[in-house]
């Protein structure tokens, strides 16, 4: 009982981050960016990882004016080489890599019967391929220290198909029985496999969408708790996958939908 008291009263410390390293795959803006500021804040240090270098340069601005060490890097999350580069260049920064957040994401909606090829296997690349690819650069790092913690980004629309959409609801199935693959492997190696499902979350890739006022109405009507989801809302949810908060956790894909799957 005494030991149970004493880890109680100190129940806070298993939610810190300090002394950790994050790699956040899509980190330079969205979800990504949210969740790499969110890690930092729990004070880990932060590698920002995108396309575009001067964007992944300010998230890890922001990442440094709270007090964390940050690295910027530049890399296709589709092409495994680079993101091995992107991983060396982290282990030589500091010498660990602790958590891997995989966020990078893409949707393309058109009728089937219209729907290109190559936009099908662009959008399967990004959202599903590319965790394969981030998971299995960052694995040797985490084998190798016994110790790691992997969240990728699914989605709700992973448990529900779409009209007009055969690739984006097929990705993000295909990250949660991944992710249940990788977990399996992984367990008694000291790493656990996550991913966090949200809902419609505003941001760049579906501000569209949610400015039309007819489907925006659709969306908030069909999320009990009327609203959207917002890049913050999912702050929580890494912390906890990424601390040892959630030590025994591993195969799960955590929901963060305000209700839309239990509607």
């Amino acid at each position: 009982m005494t030991d149970l008291v004493s880890k109680a009263s100190n129940i806070l410390d298993l939610f810190r981050l300090d002394g950790r390293v994050a790699l956040v795959v899509g980190g330079s803006g969205g979800l990504g960016e949210a969740m790499g500021l969110g890690l930092a804040g729990a004070g880990a240090n932060v590698a920002i990882l995108g396309r575009r270098l001067d964007k992944c340069q300010q998230v890890a601005g922001k990442v440094e004016s709270m007090g964390r060490e940050a690295l910027a890097v530049s890399a296709d999350a589709t092409r495994f080489a680079e993101l091995q580069n992107a991983v060396q260049q982290v282990v030589d920064k500091w010498g660990h890599l602790d958590i891997l957040v995989h966020s990078a994401g893409t949707v393309h909606i058109e009728p089937t019967v219209n729907y290109p090829e190559d936009e099908y296997d662009r959008v399967m690349d990004i959202n599903c391929k590319s965790v394969f690819l981030a998971c299995k650069a960052a694995a040797p790092a985490m084998l190798k220290q016994k110790y790691g913690r992997i969240i990728a980004v699914s989605s709700v629309r992973s448990f529900q198909g779409r009209a007009g959409d055969p690739s984006y609801p097929a990705s993000k199935a295909g990250v949660n029985l991944m992710i249940k693959s990788f977990a399996l492997e992984w367990a008694r190696e000291g790493i656990t496999v996550n991913a966090i499902a949200p809902t419609f979350v505003r941001t760049e890739l579906n501000t569209w969408q949610l400015d039309d006022p007819q489907f925006g109405a659709w969306v908030v009507s069909r999320i009990p708790m009327g609203r959207t989801g917002q890049p913050e809302d999912l702050m929580g949810a890494a912390l906890f996958l990424a601390s040892d908060a959630s030590s025994f956790v591993t195969g799960h894909v955590l929901l963060v939908d305000g209700g839309w799957t239990s509607a």
